[in-house]
């Protein structure tokens, strides 16, 4: 007889990682959860460093994607998208949910793409009230002058898979954002706002064989663009 010990998260959280905002479902691994921070971080900075200006998010996604892809974490779909809006003005939060709620009703469960949306809805939900996660977002956004803003959701499944979807949205359309809001709640009143999705499936043993590395070249990295926070 064995028993099952494995640590799990017992309530939702979130995290800003670079320019992304990521929230976490209850019941993720808690051994998994630094692997999948990892992996992004890493995939954000190589992604910024090749495309980090306005007008350059279908390559960011593409690097970010190929990235995630070389690290561990499978590629189930990927989808680019324009946002329109003739008559109102569009929130960056609400065109980044879209995307991941798009890709997760067209390739996953109804159950684990209500989780996925449910945890992106959280994480910018918690990103409202948390005071010193919206400057950290706020400053690696200035400070980097970054083209890219990402929202991403992470759940674990009952079969034990990792699921991640990741919206990528272009900024340019927000350059004309009140300086006093929460970055998802800035508004645009273009006519078309890009952005691209991506969902992922978790390879634990692919991502091992690379895991030590990511870490050294990410350990002298600072600390100062990456705040983590619980959500409920």
């Amino acid at each position: 007889m064995t028993t099952d010990i494995t640590q799990r998260s017992d309530r939702p959280s979130a995290a800003v990682i670079e320019q992304i905002l990521l929230g976490f479902g209850v019941g993720i691994e808690l051994a998994a959860v630094s692997d999948i921070k990892f992996a992004i971080h890493f995939a954000s900075l190589a992604a910024s460093k090749k495309f980090p200006g306005r007008g350059q998010t279908e390559q960011w996604l593409g690097v970010f994607v190929a990235v995630m892809r070389d690290v561990g974490w499978v590629p189930l779909q990927r989808s680019y998208d324009h946002e329109a809006s003739s008559s109102q003005s569009l929130k960056l939060g609400a065109v980044a949910y879209k995307g991941i709620k798009v890709v997760g009703e067209a390739i996953l469960s109804n159950p684990a793409s209500d989780a996925l949306m449910q945890m992106a809805a959280k994480a910018l939900e918690g990103l409202g009230n948390v005071t010193e996660a919206q400057k950290v977002l706020e400053r690696n956004l200035k400070e980097k002058d970054a083209g890219t803003v990402g929202l991403a959701s992470c759940i674990q499944n009952e079969a034990g898979e990792i699921i991640l979807a990741m919206s990528a949205v272009d900024a340019t359309p927000f350059d004309d954002h009140q300086l006093d809001t929460v970055v998802f709640e800035w508004e645009s009143k273009a006519k078309r706002i890009y952005s691209g999705t991506a969902v992922f499936v978790f390879n634990r043993d692919l991502y091992s064989a690379v895991r030590e590395i990511i870490k050294d070249r990410l350990k002298d990295y600072t600390v100062r663009r990456t705040l983590d926070w619980q959500i409920a």
